[in-house]
């Protein structure tokens, strides 16, 4: 054979010459790829474009719900204002009217009649018109003498004593930095308190109605609302025993506010609500040609006039 007469070491390196000629041009000493034309070379495979993977953020990912969202929903991450406003609704047999607002805008305070019924504002509307405010209801429970059930604090000036036994003064009304509604345990006498207000019961709580709640006595009732957060309202029913304005709260009424805490106001004969025309729906007036005078109002001020 040739091999047999040529020296190893020209083999060797014609092999070698050989193999890196065959790397220059291209070849490749395998076969083509199936179903691809023989052409004596490999054809040119084209590789896909390796996909970055996007790097989520969490901060447009949060902006792109906020933007889809509607701005009046309840969810606790909406960052946007609650325009204040009238809604009047039906839940079950019971008829309510609610102004909305939002205590990012408007200021809650207690406007306390310190020298009896009779005296100063006789309604609703007359206290809203005696403190530049664009809306009052009616507030706590007052005895027949017409001092104060429980405690009452208006612009940091106490009123009344604290009660600690009745239902009537279960829940509280405390405004500090920003205004909450606590069961009276919870409240501490050493706390920054510039308004609040005794009252109950309470109508829900924890997003559920309060059981043990009396079902009789349908009459008119003045009530808060609050989501938890900023979004509140006062609100009145026509008439509704506790049970059934408890249950038709917990119905969630208001695509606005999901109602976490509703506690009930006096009522009956004292239930009044007054609202500007300055707000969206107003002027409205739930007062009625027999009511009588009471001990105080929560008023309504916007936090920049």
């Amino acid at each position: 054979m040739f091999q047999d007469h040529m020296p190893r070491a020209i083999w060797r390196h014609g092999s070698f010459c050989l193999s890196l000629i065959l790397v220059m041009l291209g070849c490749s000493p395998e076969k083509p790829l199936k179903g691809a034309p023989s052409t004596g070379t490999s054809p040119a495979v084209t590789l896909p474009s390796p996909v970055l993977p996007q790097r989520a953020s969490r901060d447009k990912d949060l902006l792109g719900e906020l933007q889809n969202k509607d701005p009046l929903s309840s969810s606790p991450r909406s960052l946007v204002p609650l325009a204040a406003g009238i809604r009047k609704v039906s839940s079950g047999e019971v008829a309510l009217t609610f102004l909305l607002f939002d205590d990012r805008q408007y200021n809650m305070v207690v406007a306390d009649k310190d020298q009896g019924l009779a005296t100063e504002w006789q309604t609703a509307e007359a206290a809203a018109a005696g403190h530049g405010a664009v809306a009052a209801i009616n507030g706590g429970f007052f005895t027949p003498e017409g001092k104060p059930l429980g405690l009452v604090i208006e612009d940091g000036r106490r009123i009344g004593t604290w009660n600690s036994q009745s239902s009537l003064t279960s829940g509280v009304l405390s405004v500090e930095k920003a205004p909450r509604l606590l069961r009276r345990q919870h409240w501490r006498s050493f706390s920054p308190t510039r308004h609040l207000l005794q009252a109950g019961p309470f109508l829900i709580e924890n997003n559920a109605v309060v059981r043990d709640l009396s079902n009789r006595e349908r009459r008119p009732r003045s009530f808060l609302v609050w989501n938890g957060r900023h979004r509140w309202a006062f609100g009145v029913a026509e008439g509704a025993t506790l049970a059934g304005l408890s249950a038709a709260l917990a119905s969630q009424p208001l695509p606005e506010i999901n109602i976490t805490t509703a506690l009930n106001l006096d009522g009956g004969r004292s239930s009044d609500m007054w609202v500007s025309p300055r707000i969206t729906g107003g002027p409205i007036s739930t007062r009625r040609i027999w009511n009588t005078p009471v001990r105080n109002y929560l008023l309504l001020l916007p936090s920049q006039p």
